[in-house]
C-alpha cells in the first residue's frame, strides 16, 4: 500500500502546475513566431511595391491619422 501524505499531494501539484505553465507558455511563443512571420511577410511585401504605390499608402495613412486626431 502506498501511503499518502500531504507532501505528495504538495509535489503533485507543483508537478501539475508546471506542466501547464510550459504547455501555456510554448503556446505562446508558438502564436508569437506565427505573429512574426506574418509581419516580415507584410514588410517585404511592402518592400516589393513600387514607389508609386508606397506613396499612395503613405497618403492613406496620413489622412487616416488626420482622421484620428479630428475625432479624438
Amino acid at each position: 500500500m502506498i501511503a499518502y501524505s500531504p507532501l505528495t499531494f504538495l509535489f503533485a501539484g507543483i508537478s501539475v502546475a508546471s506542466a501547464l505553465a510550459l504547455a501555456y507558455l510554448m503556446l505562446q511563443e508558438s502564436r508569437r513566431e506565427s505573429r512574426d512571420n506574418g509581419m516580415v511577410a507584410f514588410q517585404r511585401h511592402l518592400n516589393a511595391l513600387s514607389d508609386d504605390s508606397r506613396a499612395h499608402l503613405r497618403q492613406r495613412l496620413q489622412e487616416s491619422k488626420n482622421r484620428i486626431r479630428e475625432n479624438s
